[in-house]
């Protein structure tokens, strides 16, 4: 059984050693090809192809500046304890980029003296019914659905609204209780997961709406589709979590 244990701010994204500001405006980059809706200024999440090289980016210590810190949703499954990055923190990054990292399947990282390992979401190999995005994942288990969508029914999750999981990307969207807490609106995450049937293909979830799906090439990068981490760890890791 999943428990929901709350909020914690936690490590920092540094770009060539400076820690790169939480992004407050967390969708796509660039509106110049695309605009969901007029009042939609372009946001501030950072941008890997700037600097496209891991050598450059790092996922480290707490920086003291709050701003500058990570936000994750602390959840416990048994004797798994894991965190769910609230956001995407850096786009033009492609799945086989982050991949290359290990960051797609796990791989060790170190913040404030503690190892953990850094992971991306499960979210589906395909939409749930045929060529539906707005249909959700399949499987039916994949965690962006049990968390994220929560039909896991976690207390303390949010569940999305109507408006939350409709087809029409608005305003009201970037301030509905869902968003805030998980930051979907405008931005893809990349998940795990392969595509079922397109070899080339590599998933993602939200932008579009909170249960969104979708696919894109493997290795492209985009303005719309980013890295939001997951890190894992020993569920009693969790008792020394500076939890808000």
């Amino acid at each position: 059984m999943t428990t929901y244990i709350g909020t914690v701010e936690l490590g920092g994204l540094y770009r060539t050693g400076i820690a790169v500001l939480r992004p407050d405006q967390p969708w796509l980059i660039d509106l110049s090809v695309l605009k969901p809706f007029d009042e939609l200024t372009p946001g501030n999440i950072a941008d890997f192809s700037e600097n496209p090289s891991w050598t450059d980016w790092v996922l480290g210590d707490t920086p003291a500046q709050e701003s500058l810190r990570l936000r994750w949703h602390v959840l416990k499954d048994g004797d798994r304890g894991f965190l769910i990055c609230d956001r995407v923190i850096l786009v033009k990054v492609s799945w086989h980029d982050l991949n290359q990292a290990g960051f797609v399947n796990g791989t060790a990282v170190q913040i404030d003296g503690r190892p953990w390992t850094c992971r991306l979401l499960t979210g589906g190999q395909r939409p749930r019914y045929e060529s539906d995005g707005y249909s959700r994942g399949m499987p039916v288990d994949n965690e962006w659905d049990r968390y994220v969508v929560n039909e896991d029914v976690i207390e303390g999750l949010p569940t999305p609204s109507d408006s939350d999981t409709d087809q029409t990307l608005k305003a009201q969207d970037i301030t509905s209780a869902h968003n805030r807490f998980w930051n979907w609106m405008g931005v893809n995450s990349w998940v795990r997961d392969p595509h079922a049937v397109r070899e080339t293909a590599r998933c993602c979830r939200g932008y579009a709406s909170a249960q969104f799906f979708y696919t894109n090439t493997f290795d492209h990068r985009h303005e719309d589709i980013g890295w939001r981490p997951v890190l894992e760890a020993p569920a009693d890791v969790i008792n020394y979590l500076p939890m808000k």
